[in-house]
C-alpha cells in the first residue's frame, strides 16, 4: 500500500518555483497552530498504516540489521533533499539523480536520472516513483514526473502552471500529489482534483474544488500566510477534504479515488480557532479547535470522547481493527525538557473503547507496522543530525534509538541502533537510518525483533553485559602516562556513568588533565560503545565518524581524515563560530568503541592523540 501522505490544497495563485523545498512550510500553513493540528502533519508524514497482518513478536526489544545499502556522494542530514520512503521501496536523491531501492532487501532496482537543476523525489503511488524536476533562471520552470522503480525509465510528465492557460488547463498546479494505492491524486492548474492512472498519467477523474479566499487573519498572526481554508487527507484508497475557518462552519467531504466519486459529508459545527484534518490507516481524524472526530473511511463515527482544553488527540497508526491515538498534554511551563508529554490510547474501531492507555513521555509514536508501534527514543548524547560537529569530548556520538511497544501494550527499554545516523522512517517492518561513511551515504534497513535478556544485558546496551563496560578512568595505563612526563591528574565525568538511562558500575568518559593546567596536555577518553562483535564495532564507528560536511558552519568543512592503522581513526573538528579545529580519534579495539578528544589541534597535541589512540588500539581489546 502507499504511504498516507497529509497535504492541503492552496490557491491557484501559489507559485511554482521552490514548491518541493516549501513542503514544511506548507504544514506550517494549515489551521492556526494548536498542538492538535501541527502534531498531526509531522507526525503523519510518516507512513503511519499498516495491514495488522503478520507474524508478532513476544515482545520487541532489539532491532538487528536487515540489509545495508552504500550510495555513492555524501547526503547531508540537513537537507531539503530527503529520501522518500514506500512501503516496499525508497527513492534515494542523490543530486540529478535517484537510486530506487527495494526495502524488503536492500537491493537496487534502478537508478533514475534528470538534468534538471532540482531532482527531488517525492514518494510511491500506484507501483510508480513521483519526482519533481525544477529550472531555475530567467524560464523557470517545473514538471511533475512518474517513473518506473523497476527499470527507472519515465512513463509520463505534466508540466506545472499556477494559473490555467487556454488548451493547456490539464497542466499541474505544483503541490505535492497524494500518494494512494490506486494512484496519484493532485490538482491541475484550473482547480481541479484529478486521479491520474499510474502508468500513463491520463485522467481517470476529475472534481472540481471551490474557488476560496485565505482565511481572515488576526493582528497576532501578522507576520505569517494566511491559512488556506481547504485542508485534505489521504487514506489508502481515499482523500479527506476539509473547508473552514475561524468563525465559519468546518465541513468534511471524502472522496472514493477509484472514481472521484463522493462518499459521504457532515457539517463538523462551528470553528472558534483552528481546525484540520489527518489520517492513519484507514481511519480520518478532524481536529477542531481542542475536540478530536474520529471516523472509518465508510464515515462511520469511531466513539471517542473529545481531548480536553490542555491535550491534543490524533490518530497515529490502526492494526487489526483497533485505532492507536496520541495524546499530548502540555508539561510544566518552567521546565523545558517537559514541554509535552504523550499518553498512547489503543482504541477499538468498532464501539471506541479504550483497551489500554500507556505514557508515552516526550516522544510520540512515528509509525505503527504490523508487528510493533515505533517511536524514536529521545538520548541524550545520541547522534542526530549535525551533533556530530559539536565542540566537546565526544560524548555527543553514541548511537540513537527507538521505543519500541508490542500490541499489547508493553514497551521495552530504550533500544539502540546498531549503527549511529539519523531517523529516516518506516518501510513495511523496517526503520531506515541514514548515515555517513568513508565512500558516501549509507542507509541501513532495522528490523525489531526479539531476544531474551537479563539484568546483566540490558536491552538499552544492546545486550551488552553492564560489566563488559570498562572504566574509562582505568583505560590509560600507567606506563603510558610515565612515558608522556607529566604528572597527571584522572578526573572521572560522574554523570557518564549513565548511558542509554542504564548505570554502568564505572564512569564511561575520563578526563585527563596534568598539575601544570596546561591545556595542550589536557585529553579525554570516552567508552563510545560496547557492541556485540567486532563487525558490528566497526560498523558503529565507521557511521558514527564525521565523513561529510558541516551544515551549521554554511558548507562543507573537511574532517581531515586519516587511518594511522586498522581501527584507528585520527580527524578534527570545526568547532564555534571561529571554526576552530581540535583533534579527535575514533578506535575500534575488538568490539569496543573508544573517542578520544583534546583541546585544540597543535602539532603536540594531535601528536598526543595520534600516541593514545594506538595504545588503545592495542591494548582496548584485552580481557576485562
Amino acid at each position: 500500500m502507499a504511504p498516507r501522505v497529509t497535504g492541503m490544497l492552496t490557491d491557484r495563485d501559489e507559485r511554482v518555483s521552490g514548491m518541493v523545498s516549501r513542503r514544511a512550510r506548507i504544514g506550517r500553513r494549515t489551521g492556526c497552530g494548536t498542538l492538535v493540528i501541527v502534531s498531526l502533519l509531522a507526525l503523519l508524514a510518516n507512513d503511519a498504516g499498516t495491514s495488522g497482518r503478520g507474524r508478532h513478536l513476544e515482545r520487541p526489544n532489539t532491532l538487528d540489521v536487515a540489509w545495508s545499502f552504500l550510495t555513492s556522494g555524501r547526503a547531508l542530514d540537513v537537507s531539503d533533499q530527503p529520501a522518500a520512503v514506500g512501503d516496499k521501496t525508497l527513492a534515494i536523491p542523490q543530486g540529478g539523480k535517484a537510486s530506487i531501492v527495494d526495502t524488503r532487501d536492500g537491493r537496487l532496482l534502478s537508478m533514475v536520472k534528470s538534468s534538471a537543476d532540482r531532482f527531488s523525489p517525492v514518494g510511491f503511488s500506484g507501483g510508480v516513483m513521483l519526482a519533481v524536476e525544477e529550472w531555475f533562471g530567467q524560464d523557470t520552470k517545473a514538471s511533475l514526473n512518474a517513473y518506473d522503480p523497476a527499470t527507472g525509465s519515465k512513463l509520463w510528465h505534466k508540466a506545472a502552471n499556477s494559473t490555467p492557460r487556454k488548451g493547456e488547463e490539464d497542466d499541474w498546479l505544483g503541490q505535492p500529489p497524494f500518494l494512494l494505492e490506486p494512484g496519484p491524486v493532485t490538482q491541475l492548474s484550473d482547480g481541479r482534483l484529478v486521479g491520474l492512472a499510474p502508468r500513463t498519467g491520463a485522467i481517470r477523474w476529475s472534481k472540481p474544488t471551490p474557488k476560496v479566499s485565505p482565511c481572515e487573519q488576526s493582528n497576532a498572526d501578522i507576520d505569517r500566510p494566511p491559512a488556506s481554508p481547504l485542508n485534505a487527507a489521504a487514506t489508502e484508497r481515499h482523500i479527506a477534504l476539509l473547508r473552514g475557518c475561524p468563525g465559519e462552519t468546518a465541513e468534511i467531504e471524502v472522496v472514493n479515488t477509484e472514481d472521484g466519486s463522493s462518499m459521504w459529508q457532515r457539517s463538523m459545527g462551528r470553528v472558534r480557532e483552528s481546525v484540520g484534518v489527518t489520517s492513519a490507516g484507514g481511519v480520518i481524524g478532524v481536529g477542531l479547535d481542542h475536540d478530536v472526530w474520529l471516523f472509518a473511511a465508510s464515515g462511520k463515527e469511531i466513539p471517542r470522547r473529545g481531548a480536553d482544553s490542555k491535550s491534543g488527540l490524533w490518530p497515529v497508526g490502526e492494526a487489526a481493527g483497533v485505532v492507536y491515538l496520541s495524546e499530548g498534554r502540555p508539561g510544566v511551563p518552567a521546565d523545558a525538557s517537559s514541554l509535552v508529554s504523550h499518553t498512547l490510547h489503543a482504541v477499538r474501531e468498532d464501539t471506541g473503547s479504550t483497551i489500554w492507555k500507556r505514557p508515552q513521555g516526550r516522544q510520540a509514536p512515528s509509525s505503527v507496522t504490523s508487528e510493533s508501534i515505533i517511536a524514536e527514543a529521545d538520548v541524550p548524547g545520541a547522534y542526530a543530525g549535525d551533533l556530530r560537529w559539536s565542540p566537546g569530548d565526544a560524548r555527543l556520538q553514541g548511537p540513537g534509538a527507538s521505543s519500541l511497544r508490542d500490541f499489547a501494550g508493553r514497551q521495552s527499554p530504550t533500544v539502540p541502533w546498531p549503527v549511529a545516523g539519523t531517523y529516516v522512517g518506516s518501510s513495511g517492518d523496517l526503520l531506515i537510518v541514514r548515515s555517513e561513511d568513508k565512500d558516501g551515504t549509507r542507509y541501513t534497513g532495522l528490523r525489531p525483533g526479539h531476544r531474551a535478556v537479563d539484568t546483566e544485558k540490558p536491552t538499552a546496551l544492546g545486550g551488552a553485559e553492564r560489566r563488559d563496560w570498562p572504566d574509562a578512568c582505568g583505560m590509560v595505563s600507567a606506563d603510558f602516562l610515565a612515558e608522556l612526563g607529566e604528572s597527571y591528574v584522572k578526573l572521572p565525568v560522574k554523570s557518564s556513568r549513565k548511558v542509554m538511562g542504564t548505570k554502568l558500575a564505572s564512569p564511561s568518559v575520563c578526563r585527563y588533565a596534568t598539575e601544570s593546567g596546561s591545556d595542550d596536555d589536557i585529553f579525554a577518553v570516552t567508552v563510545r560503545w560496547v557492541a556485540t562483535d567486532e563487525t558490528a564495532a566497526e560498523t558503529y564507528a565507521t557511521s558514527v565518524i564525521p565523513w561529510g560536511c558541516d551544515p551549521p558552519l554554511g558548507g562543507c568543512v573537511t574532517a581531515e581524515i586519516t587511518q594511522r592503522q586498522h581501527g584507528v581513526h585520527l580527524y578534527t573538528y570545526r568547532t564555534g563560530l571561529q571554526q576552530l579545529p581540535v583533534a579527535h580519534a575514533t578506535v575500534v579495539s575488538g568490539r569496543y568503541v573508544f573517542g578520544i578528544s583534546a583541546g585544540n589541534n597543535k602539532a603536540r597535541t594531535k601528536h598526543l592523540i595520534r600516541r593514545l589512540a594506538t595504545h588503545l588500539a592495542v591494548t582496548g581489546s584485552g580481557d576485562r
